[in-house]
């Protein structure tokens, strides 16, 4: 039996999915979406999520590399799968072979895709990343046009699908981000001046999507929405989103600590009072990071909890003394929720974020990325 689990609601990412198509229809000149299901589709399980958003009809998906895409063709799925990260020239013959779509970005690869093609006799789709600011993967703007004229030039049977850039403050400058998008239109007009369109043009990410609308886009790229999480407080007026992650574990220990005592390494936290505290089977080997000690809380008979002393390796402490006086007191085998609700308490993982001084993104990826999922 598993005394700590993330479930992961599959009602609510389709729920999640549909309200998406609905903001990409506002937003974009269409309302197609490439759900972003890379890293285990951000801890909540890659193939299980493929499985729910493939039966809301989806028709692309978004994964990193070769290997997520491959794991996704062997499980079963048709849609096109893009490749972020697709930059290596060994890549290029399981690229063929399992029907990808390779974000290219440099020559090399080009080549190598073209020879791939030419073995095969078929054509690749690839799709073009320019960088207009991210400072990552992606082509320097300077050289984009005479990038992509080179490959319609030596490499004919790859196929010129799609273009598409990355915003990196979406969430902080607007100002910045309307620049990245002017300047990206340039690229994309420049081109349909030399005869050179593409299929799909996208930037939305799940900020880019929320709280910039385009008639350039027809295609958009949600992940940490699709997930249930908003990327901005202020998207929360645009849309309801449902969470889809939950954590929860059970209490394997409580006990008394004498006031003046210490709790955990260190002795971080030591009790001003008499109090109750409950032992729970969750620790940084776990997921639930380090950074967390003497700042978190978990909910137990529906009452927040502050997590006391430093978390270790695979167990925590935390303070139940404030439950007493309902009359109840916690004992073996009860429930605790790290993330998600209990009674009409609730802890989202955009506040463990918080404590932690990190990102929900981060959060979503360190649990659901080691924890055992339950799929409702």
């Amino acid at each position: 039996m598993n005394v700590v689990w993330a479930e992961i609601d599959l009602k609510a990412l389709a729920y999640n999915f549909h309200q998406l198509q609905k903001l990409a229809g506002h937003h974009m000149s269409g309302n197609d979406l490439m759900p972003v299901i890379k890293a285990e589709a951000y801890g909540h399980g890659m193939v299980e999520v493929a499985k729910t958003l493939d039966e809301q009809g989806c028709r692309f998906f978004g994964v990193s590399n070769a290997a997520e895409g491959r794991a996704l063709r062997e499980a079963g799925f048709k849609q096109k799968i893009l490749l972020f990260e697709s930059t290596l020239t060994g890549d290029a013959q399981g690229i063929a072979e399992y029907a990808l779509t390779p974000t290219v970005c440099a020559m090399g690869l080009a080549k190598a895709l073209e020879i791939q093609a030419q073995r095969a006799n078929t054509e690749i789709p690839i799709h073009i990343k320019v960088d207009t600011g991210m400072g990552r993967l992606g082509l320097d703007e300077a050289g984009a046009l005479a990038f992509v004229e080179e490959i319609r030039e030596t490499c004919p049977l790859l196929t010129l699908e799609g273009i598409y850039t990355h915003f990196p403050l979406a969430d902080t400058d607007r100002e910045f981000t309307f620049a990245q998008m002017r300047r990206f239109r340039d690229i994309v007009f420049s081109l349909e001046n030399r005869f050179i369109t593409f299929k799909y043009v996208h930037a939305g990410n799940s900020m880019g999507l929320g709280d910039y609308k385009s008639e350039l886009f027809n295609l958009a790229r949600p992940g940490l929405m699709l997930y249930g999480l908003y990327p901005s407080r202020e998207l929360k007026s645009k849309l309801t989103l449902k969470p889809v992650m939950a954590v929860k574990t059970k209490i394997i220990f409580v006990k008394t600590i004498a006031r003046g005592r210490g709790i955990s390494y260190g002795h971080t936290f030591k009790a001003k009072h008499d109090m109750a505290i409950a032992v729970l089977p969750v620790g940084y080997s776990n997921g639930y990071l380090r950074a967390l000690s003497n700042k978190a809380f978990v909910l137990i008979a529906g009452l927040r909890c502050p997590v006391i002393g430093r978390v270790t390796m695979d167990q925590m402490m935390v303070d139940i003394t404030s439950i007493g006086p309902s009359g109840y007191m916690p004992k073996i085998g009860d429930e605790a929720v790290l993330i998600g609700a209990q009674k009409d308490a609730h802890i989202s993982a955009d506040e463990v974020a918080d404590w932690a001084g990190t990102i929900s993104y981060e959060i979503l990826c360190s649990l659901g990325g080691r924890l055992p999922r339950v799929f409702l």
